[in-house]
């Protein structure tokens, strides 16, 4: 009986798992075939950047030349002949000679030569030249020692300048002859009520000379003259 029973029990249920599992797999597989699947576009396009790119310019071919072998560079056809035959005889060397002793009256050099100099005198060096001399007056500061003052002259006050209460400082300039006397001055800072009191005085003064190259020469200094009220 309980044979009977299962075997009726199997036999009911057997087919209803099979329809379901059918139903189910009809499912997984016909609905993704029937329903709308929206496949995605391909873009095949480039983008503009790459598209408008310039394309690679062609590669440069540079000829290069062999180098041209001149005749003296080029080697000989065929290798120098030696010698097969020995010489009948070898010459003996001949043994160097040292100069020998100086000789008086005799002359280095060949003979004719206009530089010849005779053996055994002294050469002397020729002192070098003398620098040349400066054209124009030499400025103090080149001058190894600056002239000194040696007679001098006090300016004279003007009334005017004096009544005006006028005070300052007169720069001039002169040139000094080669026994140091005053030959050329000019002012170069100007106070008008001044200016004749300074070269009045600057003109008698007188100076030690000056030598440039162990040369008298005429010497361009500045002069500065103060003007004060006491």
């Amino acid at each position: 009986m309980e044979q009977k029973g299962l075997r009726s029990h199997l036999t009911g249920t057997l087919p209803i798992s099979i329809a379901i599992h059918a139903a189910v797999l009809l499912a997984l597989v016909g609905i993704p075939l029937v329903a709308n699947v929206v496949v995605p576009t391909v873009v095949v396009t480039l983008p503009d950047y790459v598209r408008v790119a310039p394309m690679p310019p062609p590669p440069v071919v540079v000829a290069v030349r062999p180098p041209s072998t001149s005749p003296s560079t080029q080697q000989p056809d065929s290798a120098p002949q030696v010698p097969t035959r020995a010489p009948d005889s070898i010459a003996p060397e001949r043994a160097f000679t040292s100069p020998g002793p100086e000789v008086p009256g005799a002359v280095s050099g060949f003979p004719g030569d206009e530089g010849a100099v005779p053996l055994g005198t002294a050469i002397t060096a020729q002192p070098p030249p003398d620098p040349p001399k400066p054209a124009g007056p030499v400025r103090v500061g080149e001058l190894p020692v600056a002239p000194r003052k040696i007679a001098d002259a006090r300016p004279v006050y003007p009334e005017i300048a004096r009544s005006a209460r006028v005070e300052g400082t007169v720069v001039m300039e002169a040139v000094l002859d080669t026994a140091g006397r005053v030959t050329q001055i000019r002012v170069i800072r100007s106070i008008p009520l001044l200016d004749q009191a300074a070269l009045d005085a600057v003109r008698q003064w007188r100076y030690t000379p000056s030598v440039y190259n162990g040369r008298p020469v005429s010497v361009l200094m500045t002069i500065t003259m103060r003007f004060t009220l006491q």
